[in-house]
C-alpha cells in the first residue's frame, strides 16, 4: 500500500536565493544578506562560547531575552526568542491558526507568512499591493469580514514593514489605523526584519502600539542589520499572555549556545550597527540613482535590497558576471528582479552591468 500523500505536498516550498558561480569576485546578492559580516565582538563571543557546547543551550534564552526586554522597554515575559524570525512565525501560526481560522496578508506576501499559515490549514486571504505597498485599510476590512463569517472566527493579519519583496514601508498613521480596526480577538503580526534600514524620516515601529491591541506581535531578526543570518536568531515581542502558549510548543533548546552569545554581544556593538546601516543606505542611494538615470522602474525601498524591473535581461547579465540576484517570478512579482545591496565599493560594478544591459 503506498504511503498517503501528506497535505503539505500541496504547499509550494520556499525557494532560497541561489549562490553565484564559485569564482573570484563572485557576489551573492540574492538573499538580502549583510555583505559586511558580523560584528567582531559577536564573533569573539561565539568563539568563546564553544567551550560550553557539550551542554544544552540556555533554556528559553533567558539572558538574551532580558537584554532584549531592556532594549525595548518591556518585560522578559514579553519576549520570545527563536531560531530566526522564521521559527517565531511558524510557532505563532502553530499556536493561533488551524482549519476554520483565517490569515490575511499582502499579495505577494513574504513566503514564510503564507507557508506557515497554509501548513496550519488556515484560510488565506491575499490582499493585492497598491503601488507596491500594503493596502492596510483593505486588509483590516478583510479581517473584519472574515470575523463576521463564522462564530467568533479569528486569525492573523500579517504585515511586513518594510515589505519583502518590494521594500516598501507603511506610515505610522496607517499602521495605527490597522491596529485600531482589526478585531481584538485577532493577532496582528508585524514583521520588522528590515526595520533598521528605514530612513529616519519614515521609520516607524509597531512596538510603539503595544498595549493598543491585545493581539499585536512584532517580530525582529539578527539576520539582516546585525549580520548573523547563519546564526539563526530572531524574536517576537508581544503581551506575556499572548506569548505564554507559544512558549509551550517552542523546542526547549531551539537556539544554539554560540548563536545566543553572538546575538547578545551584537546588541552591545552600537558602532558596528550604525556603520552597517550607513554603508547600506549609501549603496541603496547609489543603486537607486543609477536606476533613475537609466529609466529603470524600481520600488521605493526602505530595506537592504531594491526591486527593479527586469528589462533587457539585466539579471542574466549579472549572472554572467558571477553576481546572483533573485528573479521576481520566485517572489510573486514576475517582470521584476530583487537585488540585495552590496558594499558601496561594489556598486559601480553592479551599475556598469546594469547600464550595459539596459542600453543594449
Amino acid at each position: 500500500m503506498p504511503i498517503p500523500r501528506p497535505a503539505v505536498a500541496a504547499i509550494d516550498a520556499y525557494v532560497p536565493g541561489r549562490a553565484p558561480a564559485a569564482i573570484p569576485g563572485a557576489l551573492k546578492l540574492a538573499s538580502n544578506e549583510n555583505p559586511f559580516g558580523p560584528s567582531g565582538v559577536a564573533i569573539e563571543a561565539a568563539r568563546a562560547s564553544l567551550h560550553d557546547v557539550n551542554r544544552y543551550p540556555e533554556a528559553g534564552a533567558g539572558t538574551l531575552r532580558a537584554k532584549l526586554a531592556a532594549r525595548h522597554g518591556v518585560t522578559p515575559e514579553q519576549v520570545l526568542v527563536g531560531s530566526g524570525s522564521d521559527e517565531v512565525l511558524y510557532l505563532l501560526a502553530g499556536t493561533y491558526l488551524e482549519p476554520g481560522r483565517h490569515a490575511v496578508m499582502a499579495a505577494p506576501p513574504y513566503g514564510i507568512h503564507r507557508i506557515s499559515a497554509r501548513y496550519m490549514g488556515a484560510e488565506i486571504t491575499l490582499v493585492p499591493l497598491v503601488d507596491g505597498a500594503h493596502d492596510l485599510p483593505a486588509m483590516a476590512s478583510a479581517a473584519v469580514a472574515a470575523s463576521a463569517s463564522a462564530s467568533a472566527a479569528s486569525g492573523i493579519v500579517y504585515v511586513a514593514n518594510p515589505h519583502n519583496p518590494t521594500g516598501t514601508a507603511v506610515t505610522a498613521a496607517a499602521l495605527t489605523s490597522l491596529v485600531d480596526e482589526v478585531p481584538a480577538h485577532w493577532l496582528i503580526v508585524v514583521d520588522e526584519a528590515y526595520h533598521e534600514f528605514m530612513d529616519a524620516s519614515t521609520r516607524c515601529t509597531a512596538l510603539d502600539l503595544l498595549g493598543r491591541h491585545p493581539g499585536l506581535v512584532v517580530t525582529r531578526t539578527f539576520s539582516k542589520a546585525y549580520g548573523l543570518a547563519g546564526m539563526r536568531v530572531g524574536y517576537a515581542i508581544a503581551s506575556a499572555e499572548l506569548l505564554e502558549p507559544v512558549s509551550r510548543i517552542r523546542p526547549p533548546f531551539n537556539v544554539s549556545t554560540p548563536s545566543l552569545a553572538a546575538a547578545a554581544a551584537a546588541l552591545d556593538d552600537a558602532a558596528y550597527l550604525a556603520q552597517t546601516v550607513r554603508d547600506t543606505l549609501a549603496s541603496r542611494a547609489l543603486l537607486e540613482a543609477a536606476c533613475d538615470r537609466l529609466g529603470l522602474r524600481r520600488m521605493p525601498s526602505q530595506a537592504n535590497f531594491v526591486l527593479i524591473e527586469d528589462r533587457n535581461g539585466w539579471p542574466d547579465a549579472m549572472a554572467a558576471d558571477a553576481i546572483s540576484v533573485r528573479p521576481g517570478a520566485n517572489l510573486g512579482v514576475p517582470g521584476w528582479a530583487r537585488i540585495s545591496l552590496p558594499r558601496p565599493a561594489d556598486v559601480p560594478r553592479v551599475v556598469a552591468i546594469l547600464e550595459r544591459a539596459v542600453r543594449g
